[in-house]
């Protein structure tokens, strides 16, 4: 069943004409590409493909700025 944003999707997009059809389904292809893997589903991809996603994400992740932190066990924190 579907709710009332699928709904509302689908009653717009019957509206459109069919270039804007076309560029609606090449946007949603588009995100489905942006979509950010899971570990599992990095973790299965071919070495090659992997290593240019990781490489792609920290280049990406250049111009960040990141806090870094050093991580304790338990038992460090407790002496």
């Amino acid at each position: 069943m579907m709710n009332m944003l699928e709904k509302e999707i689908i009653e717009k997009f019957q509206q459109l004409e069919s270039s804007a059809r076309l560029r609606v389904l090449g946007f949603l292809e588009q995100l489905e590409h942006e979509r950010p893997l899971s570990a599992l589903e990095l973790m299965r991809l071919p070495a090659e493909e992997r290593q240019r996603r990781v490489q792609a994400a920290i280049a990406s992740a250049a111009d960040e700025d990141f806090e870094t932190f050093e991580a304790y066990s338990e038992e460090a924190i407790n002496d």
